[in-house]
């Protein structure tokens, strides 16, 4: 080989080695840049813990307890460089098992889930005594007690008044909450069962006897037969066995 050979040979592989290392170079450069800064987990959690805080109503129950839940050790987050945004997830309550979105809309924007137990606590009514279907329940019959309403599925009692007087639908063991579909208005007036009718104004009073033609509670209004003229009226309610015809 000729020394031009050689020369142009020497000039074809500067030529091709140098763009290597000026792809190469930046990658190096890349690797060994500042590792991105991460969000920290526990400030997650305390944004949803602060949210929660703030939009539980506090007033209408004797306490409550929040046990937050914790993010993936493996979730890895860039640190927001604004304040971190908190909204409840969808279908979410505040009670009982509920989510909370976590997010950053800074230049690396996410999203976090995160999770927690909300139990909300009042003075319910329960029974004192084991109680029969049909009873019709008594100041005695009654108890308060406080319980996580999160886990009560149906309506229930927190003012006795609202339920002496009222007949139980079922069979009720001792210190169990009683619920709006245990109760209903009791029966004052049974069907075929003597009444009396009673028709009052600022003036007089009339009373007569007559025959109960339907069940009724009070307020109700049913149909009476007066055994003295053998007609049928309707009256309401007033106690048991009182109609009134006003």
């Amino acid at each position: 080989m000729n020394v031009c050979s050689k020369a142009r040979l020497r000039l074809i592989f500067i030529s091709l080695s140098v763009p290597v290392s000026l792809i190469i170079s930046p990658v190096f450069a890349t690797q060994t840049n500042t590792p991105v800064e991460l969000q920290s987990h526990k400030l997650i959690i305390d944004a949803s813990r602060q949210f929660l805080d703030a939009n539980i109503d506090t007033s209408q129950y004797s306490r409550i307890t929040i046990k937050m839940g914790r993010l993936d050790p493996r979730l890895r987050l860039s640190k927001c460089e604004i304040p971190l945004t908190a909204t409840q997830a969808a279908g979410s309550r505040f009670s009982g098992k509920t989510t909370v979105h976590i997010s950053c809309s800074g230049k690396a924007p996410w999203t976090a889930f995160v999770t927690a137990q909300i139990s909300l606590y009042a003075n319910v009514i329960k029974t004192a005594q084991p109680l029969r279907n049909g009873h019709i329940l008594r100041k005695s019959d009654l108890i308060e007690s406080e319980e996580d309403l999160s886990r009560i599925k149906y309506g229930y009692f927190t003012d006795p008044k609202n339920l002496i007087g009222k007949e139980l639908k079922r069979r009720l063991a001792q210190n169990r909450v009683i619920k709006a579909n245990y109760v209903k208005a009791a029966t004052l007036v049974k069907r075929g069962e003597r009444v009396s009718i009673v028709a009052e104004t600022t003036r007089y009073s009339v009373k007569m006897t007559g025959t109960a033609m339907m069940n009724g509670a009070r307020g109700d209004r049913i149909r009476v037969k007066n055994l003295s003229s053998k007609r049928v009226i309707e009256g309401t309610v007033k106690a048991p066995g009182i109609v009134s015809i006003n």
